[in-house]
């Protein structure tokens, strides 16, 4: 079975019904110049993966100038007792709980308790001992750093880091020690507080010089911690204190409440080629507050809530009359912070930076999007310039984020 809801009249008989806060405005992609025909297109694009039975489901929302204009869902959240996705649905959105994380901590930042350049060892005396694991053929040595890790190595993913597998294993023994592993097909986070992870992540080699290459891992995972060490605040609460209840996004949290456990859906994955279940909604350990609170890859979230913290970014800092972070901060966050040495990729300080093209003929044009994906094939992208933004999700590990890649062009091909 499959369910498309696009935007109209009939949209206000889905929405959810929990939702007590001003939600985003709703209207028609023409009245803000994105054509109908693109619309029509991404719907059926999106319908079509559905039919074909290459994913379960999955939802698409199309924001701009301040309005959701366009939202689809198709499919299931649960390919084996065919549950519908819905508007309110719940949804594990791993590494899009960075750029919130990010967020949080420039928060912090505005308020002068650190500074992007300091020593991660000025807070966590641990980090002085840390060392870099150089492999030479047969041989390896420990080596000291050339530099500190900073704080800024964190947001930009510099440190050396990784997550630990795809790698040698005279690096991945390391992780393996420090139980510094996500478990089953890489869905749940380390057994421990992340502060013991803080520590334990000091013990481990980098894989690098600091600042030396892009390297995604475990950055923003310590970034968690700082957060907690800066705020003398759990991570979770502070959270909630400073990004979800100002924002009203009531549905993001680092587990699933009993009373919206409803709203939870499973997690797919694929063996032979065809969709099997692989985290049981209902037996899922989102269920329970995880011991590990992963600032790197944690939340859950519903399309709505991350549209408002989408609708933030593309506001540069502000919704409703709340702001979060000065546009100043914002632009900075959107500026790269990756030198020549890394390479060709382009990431602030929590986002990465890609150039997209949007209309055509005479309305063809170019813009900067800053944008994130997460495991389970979440993906968004927001481009302030033309007050814009496309988040599309659906749960199914790893992630190639196929889908939104054909998806969000479509749309923006038909933005005038």
């Amino acid at each position: 079975m499959t369910r498309q809801l696009l935007i109209g009249a009939s949209l206000l008989l889905f929405l959810p019904v929990h939702i007590v806060a001003e939600e985003l405005p709703r209207g028609e992609a023409a009245s803000v110049d994105i054509q109908d025909d693109a619309i029509n297109e991404a719907a059926a694009a999106l319908k079509s993966e559905v039919e074909s039975k290459n994913i379960a489901g999955g939802m698409h929302m199309v924001l701009r100038h301040g309005k959701v204009v366009h939202f689809a869902i198709e499919g299931v959240g649960d390919i084996e007792d065919g549950r519908l996705l819905k508007a309110d649905s719940i949804m594990r959105i791993y590494s899009m709980t960075k750029p919130i994380t990010s967020v949080a901590a420039m928060k912090l930042w505005e308020k002068g308790a650190f500074r992007l350049d300091d020593p991660v060892a000025k807070y966590i005396p641990a980090f002085k001992e840390t060392q870099v694991l150089v492999i030479d053929g047969d041989s390896q040595r420990m080596v000291a750093l050339e530099r500190p890790i900073i704080i800024r190595d964190l947001f930009r993913h510099t440190a050396g880091y990784t997550y630990g597998t795809g790698m040698p294993e005279a690096y991945g023994k390391h992780y393996q020690k420090e139980q510094m592993l996500y478990t089953e097909r890489g869905m749940f986070p380390p057994k421990m507080s992340i502060a013991r992870a803080a520590e334990g992540l000091a013990r481990i080699p980098l894989l690098h010089q600091p600042g030396a290459r892009f390297t995604y891992g475990l950055n923003v995972d310590l970034l968690g911690r700082l957060i907690e060490i800066w705020s003398e605040k759990p991570l979770d609460r502070y959270f909630q204190e400073t990004i979800f209840e100002p924002l009203d996004m009531p549905d993001t949290g680092f587990f699933v409440p009993a009373d919206k456990a409803d709203r939870f859906v499973s997690c797919h994955g694929k063996e032979e080629g065809k969709l099997i279940v692989v985290d049981k909604a209902e037996e899922s350990p989102y269920l329970a507050k995880p011991d590990f609170l992963s600032g790197g890859g944690g939340l859950v979230s519903t399309m709505e809530d991350y549209a408002r913290f989408c609708q933030v970014l593309v506001n540069l800092g502000e919704l409703n009359g709340q702001r979060i972070l000065e546009e100043s901060t914002v632009r900075l966050m959107f500026t790269n912070q990756l030198g020549p040495a890394t390479g060709s990729l382009r990431f602030g300080l929590g986002f990465a930076i890609q150039q997209i093209s949007l209309g055509s003929g005479d309305h063809e044009r170019s813009a900067l999007a800053y944008r994130w994906g997460g495991y389970a094939n979440t993906a968004f992208q927001v481009i302030p310039s033309e007050g814009m933004a496309q988040i599309f999700m659906r749960q199914l590990i790893p992630s190639n984020h196929r889908v939104a890649r054909k998806l969000f062009p479509i749309v923006y091909q038909g933005t005038e």
